[in-house]
C-alpha cells in the first residue's frame, strides 16, 4: 500500500524518531547534524499532527432551546370548595368515578340551614299578614275621611273630626308603608336563607372523573377548602410558569416543544406552544410567564401534576 500521503509522511517521521532514540538507547552514535534534524523534525510532526487533530474536531453548535419544567394538566377541570362552613353529612361519589353535569357529590348536615329557611319562611307570613292588615286599615281610614269631607262641606261635623280623619288616614298609609318594608326585608333574608341551604350541596359543573375527594362524613368542611377536583380526560396540556421575561422573549405561539416526562423516562411528546399568558407573575424572585404547550399526541400513564421537562425550539 503506497503511504505517501500525509499520514504516510507522519509515520516516517515518526519511525525515524524512533529509530533514532533506539540507536541512542543501544550506544550507536549518530552525527551530531543527523541526530538535530530527526529532533527539530520530530517536534515538528508532532506539532502538525495537534492541528490536523484540531481542525478535524467538528464545530460546536451552542443549545438555542428553551428549557423549562411543567406539570400535567387536563384541558378542562373543575375545584370545588364548599361555600358554606358545615358538617359533611354524606358523601354520593368515589375517587376514579365518572360524574355528570350537575350530579350531587356531597351534602352537608342541613337542618340549621333548614330551620333558618322554615324561620325565614315564617317571618315573610307575618309581614305578608301585617301588610294586608294595613291595606284594609288604609281603605277604612280613606273611607273615614271622605265621609268627614262631605259632612264638613253639609256643615254637619266638626273640625275636629275632621282633623281627626285626617291624621287616622295618614298613619294607616304610614304604617302601610313600614309594612311593606318589612314585608321587602323578610323576603330578602329568606332568599338568603334559601341560598345557604343551597350551597350545602355540591354538584358536578362538568363531566369528568373524580379525580382528588378528601373528605369523610363527619368531618367539618371549611368554607374555602378544596373537596373534590374533576378532571374531563378528554384532552391534556402541559403548563409551565418558570420561564423568565429573558426567556420569554425567545418563544412565540406556535414554536415547536418536545416535553419528557420524570415518571416515564422513555416517553418523548411532540408538541406546540399554544398560548403565553401576558401577564407576568413574580415568583422566586423573577417575573416569569406562563406557557401552556399542547401535545400532538398523549399517553394514558400520564396524570395530573405530573412534571414535564420542556425544549422549547423555533417553528
Amino acid at each position: 500500500m503506497n503511504n505517501s500521503g500525509p499520514t504516510g509522511k507522519k509515520t516516517g517521521f515518526s519511525k525515524l524518531v524512533l529509530a533514532a532514540a533506539s540507536s541512542l538507547i543501544k550506544g550507536r552514535r549518530l552525527p551530531v547534524v543527523l541526530l538535530l534534524t530527526v529532533i527539530i523534525a520530530g517536534i515538528w510532526w508532532l506539532s502538525q499532527e495537534r492541528q490536523a487533530a484540531k481542525q478535524e474536531l467538528p464545530p460546536v453548535k451552542a443549545d438555542e432551546r428553551v428549557l423549562a419544567e411543567g406539570i400535567v394538566f387536563p384541558v378542562r377541570y373543575a375545584q370545588m370548595v364548599m361555600p358554606v362552613d358545615g358538617t359533611i353529612g354524606e358523601v354520593l361519589v368515589e375517587e376514579g368515578e365518572r360524574v355528570r353535569t350537575g350530579q350531587p357529590l356531597i351534602w352537608l348536615v342541613r337542618q340549621d340551614y333548614q330551620a333558618r329557611v322554615g324561620s325565614a319562611r315564617a317571618d315573610v307570613s307575618r309581614a305578608d299578614a301585617a301588610v294586608k292588615q294595613a291595606r284594609v286599615n288604609v281603605a277604612d281610614t280613606e273611607r273615614e275621611l271622605e265621609r268627614q269631607l262631605r259632612l264638613d262641606q253639609a256643615g254637619a261635623t266638626s273640625r275636629q273630626q275632621l282633623d281627626q280623619a285626617r291624621t287616622a288616614a295618614e298613619r294607616s298609609r304610614a304604617a302601610l308603608s313600614q309594612a311593606e318594608a318589612d314585608l321587602k326585608t323578610q323576603e330578602s333574608l329568606l332568599v338568603e336563607a334559601e341560598s345557604l341551604l343551597d350551597k350545602t350541596e355540591l354538584r358536578a359543573p362538568i363531566d369528568g372523573t373524580v379525580a382528588y375527594l378528601d373528605v369523610k362524613v363527619g368531618e367539618h368542611a371549611a368554607s374555602g377548602t378544596v373537596l373534590v377536583r374533576i378532571a374531563n380526560e378528554a384532552a391534556w396540556e402541559v403548563r409551565s410558569d418558570d420561564l423568565t421575561e429573558l426567556m420569554i422573549a425567545k418563544v412565540q405561539p406556535g414554536d415547536v416543544a418536545l416535553m419528557t416526562f420524570d415518571g416515564i423516562p422513555e416517553l418523548e411528546i411532540p408538541g406546540r406552544v399554544k398560548f403565553i399568558r401576558p401577564y407576568g407573575e413574580k415568583k422566586r424572585g423573577d417575573i416569569t410567564y406562563t406557557v401552556t404547550i399542547d401535545p400532538e399526541r398523549w399517553d394514558d400513564r400520564l396524570r395530573w401534576n405530573m412534571t414535564a421537562q420542556i425544549a422549547i425550539s423555533g417553528r
